[in-house]
């Protein structure tokens, strides 16, 4: 017969089998956990990338306790040629919410560099209890996108400056074309201002400057547009800048005019010909201000530099353009003295920067401060006492971030009111 005391040993001995096996299920469980968002990690994200990524899954199984909790998705380039720009807007979305000390948001990360997974990681989010999703960047990726995730009736806060986007449910919080002509020229026709040449690029982005203009145009007092636009695959910044200034014609008129003074021989001919002889061309430019779009910083350099020699002075003729001049490169081109330029407020980025620096040993992109405003903003308008709900985002008020004051309407657009800066003394003068 079994004793008593093996019997006891026997039934302890099952017992602390049971616990260590229930301990193993529960570290596979967290395990899984961590290891679903690990896969969103590439070969190109670097060791802070699988840290902040590592912490993020940590907060959602230290949180799952908590009954206000929300989920966000996040729809970042993680991979392929925009790595470094899904790096930086990820490392923005969690530098935003430790400056909100928030505890209470939980990231589920898409890597849209992956084409041959992504439907299926997006599919894998929807099944979730997804708030709001942040993203995507591109203008293609929310296109192939949106259809499936508006079925959900999930509302997506894009970080396109894309205004076509716009519609319920998905709203466009990049600085827009529309937000940029507006300020633009309303500053400018209040310098009085009226009569116009635009230099563009001859595509759809070209296509929606002009017609920005016109718009405004239509609605406002400004006597002349016109439009030189050059091919962007292989721009001719010489054949632009004579084309804008009417370089052969006015040509033309110099040699007449010396001809006819000539012919005049006279004292007072004389004297004018003795100025005409260093001038290339005759007559004013039809237009007094500039607004040059071009789609890299690498075109406006040229055409700065260029311009010029064909007689177009930025000391006679107002140079205007948009946040691509934001960049301290633009304080280096002689060209662009005296011009302005619409942009979110440098001061605030500039103090943002510095932060992302120290923390990252890295140079933010420039438009993670956009993820740094929305993902600030619900991480304030998410408490304890007042959950966040998207319908929180919708106030006549708007909000104030460091890209300056916004309105998110519910039909996708996104009001701002951007700042026009000068450059002078290789300096960024604010203007408005």
């Amino acid at each position: 017969m079994i004793s008593l005391k093996k019997l006891y040993f026997f039934f302890l001995i099952i017992i602390c089998f049971a616990f260590l096996i229930s301990c193993e299920t529960s570290t596979s469980s967290q395990t899984n956990t961590v290891a679903q968002n690990q896969s969103l990690i590439t070969s190109n994200t670097s060791g802070k990338q699988n840290n902040i990524l590592n912490d993020l899954n940590r907060a959602k199984v230290e949180n799952e306790k908590n009954e206000i909790i929300i989920e966000i998705g996040l729809m970042l380039p993680l991979s392929g040629k925009h790595y470094l720009l899904g790096k930086s807007l990820l490392n923005t979305a969690q530098l935003a919410l430790e400056k909100t000390n928030q505890k209470n948001i939980i990231f589920n990360v898409i890597d849209t560099g992956k084409e041959e997974s992504l439907l299926t990681e997006v599919y894998n989010l929807l099944e979730k209890d997804i708030e709001i999703i942040i993203g995507p960047v591109f203008t293609d990726k929310v296109i192939q996108l949106s259809e499936i995730i508006k079925e959900k009736n999930i509302p997506m806060i894009t970080l396109s400056n894309n205004s076509i986007l716009e519609e319920v449910g998905i709203s466009v919080f990049g600085l827009t074309l529309e937000d940029e002509i507006r300020a633009l020229l309303s500053y400018s026709i209040n310098k009085n201002l009226n009569r116009y040449a635009v230099i563009l690029p001859n595509n759809e982005y070209g296509k929606r400057v002009k017609k920005e203009t016109e718009v405004f145009k239509s609605k406002n007092t400004l006597t002349s547009f016109k439009y030189v636009f050059y091919n962007p695959k292989s721009p001719d910044f010489y054949k632009i800048s004579k084309n804008i200034s009417n370089y052969e014609k006015r040509k033309i008129q110099l040699e007449d005019k010396i001809k006819e003074l000539e012919n005049e021989n006279s004292i007072q001919a004389d004297k004018q010909l003795k100025k005409l002889y260093k001038k290339d061309t005759y007559g004013e430019l039809d237009f007094e201000a500039l607004l040059i779009f071009t789609q890299s910083f690498e075109e406006l350099s040229n055409l700065s530099s260029i311009l010029p020699y064909y007689d177009v002075d930025p000391k006679k003729i107002q140079y205007m353009g948009n946040s691509l001049w934001a960049q301290n490169l633009s304080l280096k081109e002689p060209g662009l003295e005296h011009s302005y330029f619409t942009s979110f407020n440098i001061n605030n980025k500039k103090e943002f920067e510095e932060e992302y620096v120290n923390l990252f040993k890295s140079q933010p992109h420039s438009i993670s401060t956009l993820i740094y405003d929305i993902v600030g903003l619900i991480g304030k308008l998410h408490s304890e006492k007042n959950v966040f709900k998207v319908n929180r985002l919708y106030t006549n008020s708007g909000f104030i971030g460091i890209n300056g004051w916004f309105k998110i309407n519910k039909n996708g657009s996104v009001l701002r009111n951007p700042n026009v800066y000068q450059i002078k003394n290789q300096k960024f003068i604010l203007l408005n």
